[in-house]
């Protein structure tokens, strides 16, 4: 079975390739330069950006698939979306216009090339691009955590899905970004503030211990933006540059604070066999190490994406998804009355 898989939640245009699970091509156009100077993402900037790039770049992930038969100029081919068996795209939770423009284009191609179409929720995807290249040992519990989303989830087995605890008001990646827009930082903030934060003392300010509440599963990062912001929205420009590697360091060190202990009180209540993490925050280094840490201590194993590509927003993991719904028979009954779903819960 061969997948064309279309992903435009947010910031990211991306599509890929795959035979069954394997990743045969997994293409994506980030937009992050285009909201520098904006500090975040600007929606119409976003649809438009994915309306110019979705048709190249889903023409560089058929490119594998492609059989030349003559050495023409251009040469005649076979294959591309003739030898694609299933659409699979995104259709929900994210940015509403920019899951508009990959659904539009999946229609437009299962219409065209009669071609069978799944829709996917992007926190599924998330969860599940852990499965590449892991055996998964079920109940497994997942943390995904991104600029649009933080959560704890029970995985009882592929497609039965329970959320255990999830953020009450700002994802974990968008509180990194916040905290460096008040630090004068650039854009996504989350990678800056890793770099910054290496070597950094992360005790330089006292900053809340949110939901101290062990009973208590769901996160909350509002809190600790807030006090960062009243300890330092009063310093000069230069105290700030002298100590941002410390301030860097203490508010990221606030924000896996809670991130581990929340994920471990969750595993203490639902015992389970495997641990899982993914989403764009798992990029960062320093909460990956303290993961495995807190993993070994506990004695259990835990998986994340092998590669950097497979945390942040792409397609290969909307494919993975698509092709156990494939199995399933979760086919999209109606093409033309598919519509993105903002909201879409998992």
């Amino acid at each position: 079975m061969k997948i064309l898989a279309i992903e435009t939640s947010c910031d990211d245009t991306c599509a890929a390739v795959l035979e069954n699970t394997k990743i045969i091509s997994n293409i994506i156009s980030s937009q992050t330069d285009l909201y520098k100077e904006w500090g975040g993402v600007v929606p119409n900037i976003a649809k438009t950006a994915h309306q110019e790039r979705i048709d190249l770049v889903i023409k560089k992930a058929l490119k594998p698939l492609e059989i030349p038969l003559s050495f023409g100029h251009p040469p005649l081919t076979k294959g591309g979306l003739n030898s694609i068996d299933i659409i699979a795209v995104t259709q929900g939770p994210g940015l509403a216009v920019a899951l508009g423009v990959g659904i539009a284009k999946a229609k437009e191609l299962a219409l065209k090339y009669n071609k069978k179409l799944v829709a996917v929720n992007h926190i599924e995807g998330h969860i599940m691009s852990a499965f590449f290249d892991h055996e998964i040992k079920f109940p497994a519990l997942c943390l995904t955590a991104s600029g649009g989303h933080t959560k704890i989830i029970l995985i009882n087995k592929i497609g039965d899905y329970k959320i255990v605890g999830e953020t009450l008001d700002d994802a974990s990646g968008e509180a990194l970004d916040k905290a460096a827009k008040m630090m004068g930082l650039g854009y996504p903030g989350g990678p800056i503030i890793e770099r910054l934060a290496k070597g950094g003392n992360e005790k330089i300010l006292e900053l809340p211990k949110v939901l101290r509440d062990n009973k208590i599963l769901d996160f909350s990062f509002s809190g600790i933006k807030t006090s960062f912001y009243y300890k330092i929205k009063d310093l000069p420009k230069s105290e700030i540059a002298k100590n941002i590697k410390d301030y860097a360091a203490c508010f990221q060190n606030s924000v896996f604070e809670q991130l581990c202990r929340k994920f471990k009180l969750a595993i203490e209540k639902y015992q389970p066999k495997m641990l899982m993490a993914s989403g764009g925050v798992m990029c960062n280094l320093e909460l990956r190490k303290r993961l495995r840490k807190m993993a070994k201590d506990l004695k259990l194993e835990i998986v994340m994406p092998y590669k950097k590509e497979l945390n942040t927003d792409n397609a290969a993991m909307i494919g993975l998804v698509a092709y156990y719904k494939a199995m399933r028979g979760e086919y999209v009954t109606d093409i033309d009355g598919l519509d993105r779903d903002a909201r879409m819960k998992l």
